[in-house]
């Protein structure tokens, strides 16, 4: 297993399209740091950023887009793709057991994907902080906010990624892959709005779902209650995923 998780990882690190998905990330967010620094709100300047926390903040709500639409996109170049250049029929050929291959592939897809989503909002906050100073935030603890903020990116992210990761194996084309991911997670929320009409514990499971915790993991107002539900939550369909992804691959014919 052990062996696997290597190899899985050294085909990530030589997947242009991981690197492609970091440097993005990495040069909007400096981009984005600088252009509030250089603006001018007296010289009819709009950003009001003044902090580093402000702009981590403010990088969290960005987030919420990047975790949908880079991991998608990461998940369509990384797994289906191996499907098309003939690699993954390659691996099961070699005489490694699909349960295994395919939870060392979700596994490094959800420990890169982590690792992306951590770009912005962190690039955000120490360049921000070195730029304008850390600032402090009113009745809250600025390293506390700074560590639940990198927490529950990483498991929102993790989440998603196991999502994304599970689609990926069903459909085993990048462009679908891509295309439903966008759909399935832009919609989701007026989905579960209609159902809610019809359906009264779809709001309850709205509510719970990882759709809308990530609307709201920027709060630096959390409460510890709600701060528990968005990690434990995440984690708990991530590895419901992992192990839905894991059952379909085991049953797929791979071509």
């Amino acid at each position: 297993m052990l062996n696997l998780l290597r190899s899985e990882w050294y085909k990530l690190l030589r997947n242009r399209s991981f690197w492609l998905l970091l440097s993005l990330l990495f040069v909007s967010a400096a981009a984005y740091v600088l252009l509030n620094y250089f603006d001018d709100p007296g010289d009819g300047g709009a950003l009001d950023v003044t902090t580093g926390i402000d702009l981590l903040t403010a990088a969290m709500g960005g987030n919420n887009y990047i975790i949908k639409i880079g991991l998608s996109v990461l998940g369509g170049f990384y797994i289906s793709s191996e499907y098309a250049t003939g690699t993954i029929k390659r691996a099961v050929a070699s005489g490694y057991g699909r349960s295994k291959y395919m939870t060392a592939k979700l596994l490094v897809f959800i420990a890169g994907s982590m690792l992306a989503a951590l770009v912005f909002p962190v690039v955000n906050l120490t360049l921000g902080s070195a730029l304008f100073g850390l600032g402090d935030l009113a009745g809250i603890s600025e390293s506390a906010y700074i560590l639940k903020s990198i927490a529950m990116t990483l498991t929102l992210s993790a989440a998603f990624a196991a999502v994304t990761g599970a689609t990926a194996t069903l459909l085993t084309d990048s462009g679908k892959t891509i295309g439903f991911a966008f759909v399935f997670y832009f919609f989701a929320d007026g989905l579960y709005a209609m159902a809610g009409k019809f359906l009264p514990f779809a709001d309850t499971l709205y509510a719970y779902s990882i759709f809308n915790l990530i609307n709201h993991y920027s709060d630096p107002s959390m409460s510890s209650a709600a701060f528990a539900q968005s990690v434990y939550i995440p984690l708990l369909v991530a590895a419901a995923f992992v192990a839905i992804g894991i059952a379909i691959f085991r049953r797929k014919e791979i071509k």
